[in-house]
């Protein structure tokens, strides 16, 4: 399986990774994203371990493959420290560098999204070499805003267009015509009465769309419309408000 360390004392038997949801990660990173706001010199993210005992941690980060062993990721971003122990209850400081002159290719006009990744590997217990050891991965959206980009995230989820699809099923497209990407938690529409929602919408790419498939048709005394969640830059949920131009 790529990416799991192999240091003495430390997996040497078998590894299984699991993509940790946040609540049950061992090594717990302070926060659900990273806005990496150019010209930055750097962003620091710190990590705590909350497991039992001691775990070798390793960070990298990726352009989008989870797969993609870490050794073979090529990115315009350095970690400092790549790989370090830590003791239960332990904390450490993770710096991100972006390097221009690798990240010269990269849009100036909008954002890019990366995602950081910190797996947290167990020891071997002693005598026991081919047990199977459980690495606990997380995995979080890491956007490099450039320095030209003056609108705010909220701005931005403000600005998104909505449209009422039509066809037998209930969606809604939904463009984006700002720089930044956009993170939808929830989605519902109010039309006639009913209500039709979302909980698993898609993000927005900058200056793209999506359609968002909606599913039940529950009464509401709600006045129409569409009520939609986005979270922010400090992982915070936000509520809005908007109306839809109809194909129907």
């Amino acid at each position: 399986m790529p990416g799991i360390l192999n240091p003495a004392g430390f997996a040497s038997g078998l590894a299984l990774l699991l993509f940790s949801s946040l609540p049950r990660a061992e090594i717990v990173i302070d926060r659900t994203r990273v806005v990496y706001a150019a010209p930055a010199r750097e962003v620091t993210v710190n990590l705590k371990n909350e497991s039992s005992g001691p775990r070798l941690v390793q960070a990298w980060i990726d352009d989008g493959d989870a797969q993609l062993a870490p050794e073979l990721s090529d990115v315009p971003f350095s970690l400092s420290p790549p790989i370090v122990r830590m003791e239960p209850g332990q904390g450490k400081a993770l710096r991100l560098t972006f390097n221009e002159r690798e990240g010269a290719a990269l849009p100036t006009d909008r954002e890019s999204v990366f995602w950081l990744n910190v797996l947290g590997v167990p020891p071997s217990p002693e005598g026991h070499a081919n047990t199977v050891q459980v690495a606990f991965r997380t995995r979080i959206k890491l956007f490099l805003r450039p320095k030209a980009l003056s609108m705010s995230s909220l701005e931005a989820a403000r600005a998104l267009k909505w449209r009422k699809l039509a066809g037998p099923e209930p969606r809604l497209g939904v463009s984006n015509p700002s720089a930044y990407y956009v993170t939808l938690s929830n989605v519902v529409l109010t039309v006639n009465g009913a209500q039709s929602s979302s909980d698993d919408p898609p993000m927005i790419a900058p200056h793209s769309a999506e359609v968002v498939l909606l599913t039940g048709a529950d009464r509401s005394r709600d006045k129409p419309g569409i009520s939609f969640t986005t979270i922010d830059d400090n992982g915070s949920t936000q509520r809005h408000q908007a109306e839809w131009t109809s194909d129907e």
